[in-house]
């Protein structure tokens, strides 16, 4: 396991924005594993930065979105509104894709059609469309502050979990009211998720980084590594089990 430790959260986020560019330039086409949320904005906003400064067109870039939130009425599970302030489909487009695209032209552009989500009535079908991407070049992967909550996968999620629906448990909608400021009660928040499976993460992604910034993930680092193995009550140790794992942290101290 590879630990980088940077000494701010943007110098982080350049080297890590400088690394997935330099291999997508290498490779003409790359697919990229992306949760929504704080974690990892930073990092695409140098991605839109840097990619304009360098002149390298974002085209051929896939972006594999982790997750979304589910509501569930008369017994059936649908997605939220992808207008809602919470919806990772609004976030992809009105954060990271807009981010991006940053003075890009129309042929250097991320596209709409090239960012993509699971579907609610057949969730494993997200498993089998990745693989025939090719599979994820790299997942960047975040972690609960306070439960170590991957993508929607709880604490004792199965590390065979595929593509699935989940019931959110307390402490991850209370990490997601963070997330999330619009949120004024914990009743808002929705009860269910469509997220990634461990396994997705595993067995279809070549490479993985956990990115762990601020204060408040303190906790999530040394819960992380403390065993040095996957652990089930914390999620994001699933990074152990991915190919060519790496943490890439700032400057967090013990509290």
């Amino acid at each position: 396991m590879l630990i980088k430790k940077f000494s701010n959260s943007d110098d982080l986020a350049k080297i890590l924005a400088t690394e997935i560019l330099t291999k997508l330039k290498k490779n003409k086409k790359f697919n990229l594993g992306c949760p929504g949320g704080r974690s990892l904005t930073k990092t695409y906003y140098y991605l839109g930065q840097l990619s304009y400064r360098k002149k390298i067109s974002l085209q051929n870039l896939n972006i594999i979105m982790m997750d979304e939130y589910v509501l569930k009425k008369n017994g059936k599970f649908e997605l939220i509104n992808s207008k809602s302030h919470n919806s990772c489909v609004r976030f992809s487009k009105q954060v990271i894709k807009r981010l991006l695209n940053y003075k890009k032209n129309k042929n250097q552009k991320l596209k709409d059609k090239n960012i993509y989500f699971p579907e609610i009535h057949n969730p494993k079908n997200y498993d089998i469309m990745i693989k025939r991407l090719g599979g994820i070049d790299l997942f960047l992967l975040a972690s609960g502050s306070s439960d170590g909550h991957v993508a929607f996968n709880n604490s004792n999620t199965t590390k065979n979990s595929k593509t699935h629906v989940i019931k959110l448990s307390s402490s991850t909608r209370k990490d997601n009211m963070k997330t999330f400021p619009n949120f004024k009660s914990l009743n808002e928040v929705p009860k269910f998720g469509l997220t990634v499976g461990l396994k997705t993460i595993t067995e279809l992604s070549k490479s993985a980084v956990l990115v762990l910034t601020g204060k408040e993930k303190n906790h999530a680092f040394f819960q992380t590594i403390v065993n040095k193995r996957f652990y089930s009550k914390w999620p994001a140790s699933i990074i152990y089990d991915c190919k060519k794992p790496k943490i890439y942290r700032d400057k967090l101290e013990k509290n």
